[in-house]
C-alpha cells in the first residue's frame, strides 16, 4: 500500500520554528513591560503582576477555544472540504468574540471586587495600580481572543509564519508604546495598559484583514454575517472546553500561589513577577510544539480515518 506523507521533517520545522519565535516574543515583551514600568516603583510592578496572573488564565481560555476551532478547521481541510472549513472559521471568530465580550464586561464592572476576592487586602497603592491596569487591558480581551482565533486558523493551514510576523509587529508596537507613554507622558501603569490595548487592537485588525482574503484555503466569508451552525459550534466546544479546563488548572494553581505571595508584601509580589517571567522561557519549546501538533493531528487524524478501515473491538 502506498504511503502518503502529509508532514515531512522540513514541513514540521517550517511550522514549528516560527511558533518558537512567536512564543519567545510574547515572553520577552512581558519582560520588557516589567523592566520599563519598574521605574514607577515596586507598587506598579506588583499591580501589573497581580492582573497578569488573572489575564494569563483568560488568555489560556481564549487559546484553548482557538485550538478547538483550529482542530475542526484542520479536519475539514484534511478532508478537502474547504467550504466547511470556512464555516468553522466563521464560527470560531464568533464564539471567541462572544465569550471574550462577556468576560470583558464582567472585568470592567467587577475588577476591584475580583482582585479583592483573590488577593485580599494588599497595599492600597498596589491595588490602585492593579485596578487601573485591569480596567484598561480588559477592553483588549475581544481583540486578543479574535487574534488567537485567526492565528489558530493560519496554523491549521500550516502557515505559522503569519502569526509570527503579526506577533512581531504587535510586540514592537507594545514596546514603543510603553516607552512613549511611560517615559514621554509619565503615565506609569496606565501607559503600559494603553500600549497593550493598542498593540492587541492593531494585531486583531491585521489578522482579520488577512483571514478575509479568499486566496487562503481557510478564510472568513463575511465580517458581518458569520452565520450560526450549531453542529460546528458543538464540535469546536467539544474540543475547546476540555482543553480550556485542562490548561486552566495549572494557571489556577499559579493564581493561588500568587494569592499567597501577595500576603508577604509589595517587594515579594514584584520579585515573584520578575522570576515567573524569566521562568516562562523554559516552557517555550513545549508550547510551540504543542501548538504545531494541533495542525498535524487535525489533518493527519482525518486523513487516516478517511483512508483506512478501522474496526473498534
Amino acid at each position: 500500500m502506498e504511503q502518503t506523507e502529509l508532514f515531512s521533517r522540513e514541513k514540521l520545522l517550517k511550522l514549528i520554528l516560527p511558533l518558537v519565535v512567536e512564543q519567545l516574543l510574547s515572553v520577552t515583551v512581558g519582560m520588557a513591560d516589567m523592566i520599563m514600568v519598574s521605574g514607577a516603583g515596586e507598587a506598579a510592578v506588583s499591580g501589573i503582576s497581580l492582573v497578569n496572573t488573572i489575564s494569563n488564565l483568560l488568555i489560556m481560555m481564549f487559546a484553548a477555544l482557538a485550538s478547538g476551532g483550529a482542530v475542526v478547521a484542520a479536519q475539514y481541510l484534511g478532508s478537502k472540504d474547504r467550504k466547511s472549513a470556512c464555516k468553522a472559521a466563521n464560527q470560531l471568530v464568533l464564539i471567541c468574540f462572544l465569550t471574550s465580550a462577556v468576560i470583558m464586561i464582567f472585568s470592567l464592572f467587577a475588577n476591584r471586587w475580583l482582585l479583592n476576592l483573590i488577593y485580599g487586602n494588599v497595599e492600597k497603592d498596589v491595588m490602585d495600580n492593579a485596578v487601573t491596569y485591569f480596567y484598561i487591558t480588559a477592553i483588549s480581551f475581544p481583540f486578543l481572543a479574535i487574534y488567537n482565533a485567526c492565528a489558530g486558523l493560519f496554523r491549521s493551514m500550516n502557515n505559522s509564519k503569519i502569526s509570527m510576523l503579526v506577533s512581531t509587529a504587535m510586540n514592537i508596537i507594545n514596546i514603543v508604546g510603553n516607552a512613549f507613554l511611560i517615559y514621554g507622558f509619565s503615565l506609569g501603569v496606565a501607559g503600559v495598559g494603553y500600549a497593550t490595548l493598542i498593540s492587541r487592537a492593531v494585531a486583531c485588525v491585521i489578522m482579520l484583514i488577512l483571514i478575509r482574503k479568499t486566496k487562503y484555503e481557510i478564510h472568513i466569508t463575511s465580517y458581518r454575517k458569520l452565520g450560526w451552525f450549531p453542529q460546528i459550534i458543538r464540535n469546536i466546544l467539544h474540543i475547546g472546553v476540555p482543553n480550556a479546563l485542562e490548561n486552566s488548572m495549572f494557571q489556577i494553581g499559579k493564581l493561588f500561589t500568587q494569592s499567597l505571595i501577595s500576603s508577604f508584601g509589595t517587594a515579594s509580589i514584584a520579585a515573584n513577577a520578575c522570576a515567573s517571567t524569566v521562568e516562562t522561557l523554559a516552557d517555550i519549546p513545549a508550547m510551540a510544539i504543542g501548538l504545531g501538533l494541533i495542525t498535524v493531528v487535525g489533518q493527519c487524524g482525518y486523513f487516516c480515518i478517511s483512508t483506512c478501515n478501522f474496526r473498534l473491538v
